[in-house]
């Protein structure tokens, strides 16, 4: 018996769901492929629905911190200057893709657009975001060419400075 009481604390433990924070996939960009594995997922005042807050969505080949995923300019500068591979979106509240930017040092130039991205959610609640992006094939624009398909899960980081909630 004691036993049985001394084990039912750690078994309880191990049955709770833990959130992941994973990806799967990769992104090839200009002929060079790179495995994606992080996913991290950050609520953000929402730049076009006031009042409401958007997700940003970055998954990419190593860890990140908040600071890092939600500014654009400095994921840049981060594929350029130390080879990060990526891919950052941005959702609104109703689940619409507002942007999307693969991440690679092969590129010569960056693109962002919500064009030339899908997705396929199978979770988008104030706690988690989940699903698929993928780029329905090989895309080519500005002259370099990128595809990715990606699965990911990830717990929505609230944002400490928004200054509204859903």
């Amino acid at each position: 018996m004691r036993t049985l009481a001394a084990v039912l604390p750690v078994l309880l433990l191990a049955s709770v769901p833990v959130l992941a924070q994973e990806a799967r996939g990769s992104l090839t960009a200009n002929g060079k492929t790179a495995a994606l594995k992080h996913a991290i997922a950050i609520e953000v005042d929402s730049t076009t629905e006031r009042g409401f807050m958007d997700v940003v969505v970055v998954l990419s080949d190593r860890k990140l911190t908040r600071e890092q995923a939600v500014d654009a300019a400095r994921l840049e500068e981060m594929a350029r200057r130390d080879g990060l591979a990526g891919l950052r979106v941005v959702l609104n509240p109703d689940a619409k893709v507002m942007s999307a930017e693969p991440l690679h040092p092969a590129f010569t130039a960056f693109v962002s657009s919500a064009l030339w991205v899908r997705w396929q959610p199978t979770a988008y609640d104030e706690k988690k975001v989940a699903g698929r992006f993928h780029s329905d094939g090989t895309r080519s624009e500005f002259k370099q060419t990128w595809s990715y398909d990606l699965n990911f899960s990830a717990p929505i980081e609230l944002d400490p400075q928004a200054k509204t909630r859903r």
